[in-house]
């Protein structure tokens, strides 16, 4: 609770202060839609990775993943491919993905680090193969995902917020979700429990797998067209937002709609740098010292909790 006053004082805060730096570029109508609007990817894929933290795993493949995807359903609609069947088998593939991720894991004993990282390599390669020349998109329906509006309300924020919502039922009102955070909090207690720790692991990167196809989906129908470079970075950002909204690396934590909070303070951060003319690649140095401090302070905060107990 205090975390979220914590986030819900400081966004409006840094809007402010990036706002007056910026000239009052930040808080204008357009501007702000264009924060909630490109949030929406970073959003999804994190409600898909607080579960995988909370289960006390890391997924670094989710950004070339959810590129890769989306550079198979463009294939796809460009092959000819009807947009419904598309989806379906777009849809199919990601589930068989991040089933495969949870079976390294779970069965042949992989690290999570190190399967997801393998991931990472082998989605870039195929997304980079698949995607140059760029694919464009024309599927006037699939653009309405990311380019259109209900009365104004971007149609790709309304995916992220019934992605979340589905994602925090899954967490907080289903033995499934109790077992995933029971699985990253304890996890020779949950063995002794009799929670059956592989299909919670497949469970948790399965839906990893569908949040990353949506996030690809919501990307590509953005930019209206799938490409090398959609996805990148995308991993580390959905980490960020779970450590700033409270999830701890070492599992057994984690709320959905915190880090939504938190994909929304690193946006407005992100944003707040652009519209002030701050380049790229200081932006990614700002970020950085923002992720190391938030680890930090999570650290620091369960080894207090530690010495405590």
């Amino acid at each position: 609770m205090k975390r979220a006053l914590v986030l819900l004082i400081a966004i409006p805060l840094i809007w402010a202060l990036f706002n007056v730096l910026s000239g009052g570029a930040v808080l204008t109508a357009g501007n702000m839609a264009n924060l909630f609007k490109y949030l929406a990817v970073t959003g999804i894929l994190a409600t898909g990775m607080t579960l995988v933290i909370g289960a006390g795993y890391i997924d670094l493949s989710v950004g070339s993943l959810l590129g890769f995807l989306g550079a198979f359903n463009a294939w796809l609609l460009q092959a000819g491919w009807p947009l419904w069947t598309s989806l379906l088998i777009g849809m199919a593939l990601s589930l068989l993905l991040g089933c495969l991720t949870g079976f390294l894991v779970a069965n042949l004993r992989v690290p999570a680090f190190i399967a997801t990282l393998s991931g990472l390599m082998a989605y870039m390669g195929l997304k980079q193969y698949l995607a140059n020349p760029v694919i464009p998109i024309r599927d006037k329906t699939l653009l309405l995902l990311g380019q259109g509006q209900i009365h104004g309300f971007p149609l790709c924020v309304l995916a992220l917020l019934l992605a979340a919502a589905a994602c925090h039922f899954v967490a907080t009102r289903t033995r499934q979700g109790r077992h995933v955070f029971a699985l990253g909090s304890n996890r020779e207690a949950a063995r002794y429990a009799g929670i059956p720790i592989r299909s919670v692991t497949l469970f948790v990167f399965a839906v990893m797998g569908l949040m990353s196809f949506l996030a690809g989906l919501t990307a590509t129908s953005q930019l209206m067209a799938g490409a090398a470079d959609i996805g990148d970075y995308q991993e580390l950002y959905a980490i960020a937002a779970c450590v700033l909204g409270g999830a701890s690396l070492s599992g057994g934590t984690g709320n959905v709609w915190m880090s939504l909070l938190g994909a929304v303070l690193m946006a407005s951060i992100l944003n707040g740098m652009e519209q002030m003319g701050i380049s790229s690649t200081v932006q990614k140095v700002i970020l950085g010292l923002i992720l190391t401090a938030a680890v930090a302070v999570d650290q620091a905060v369960g080894a207090r909790g530690k010495t405590l107990r």
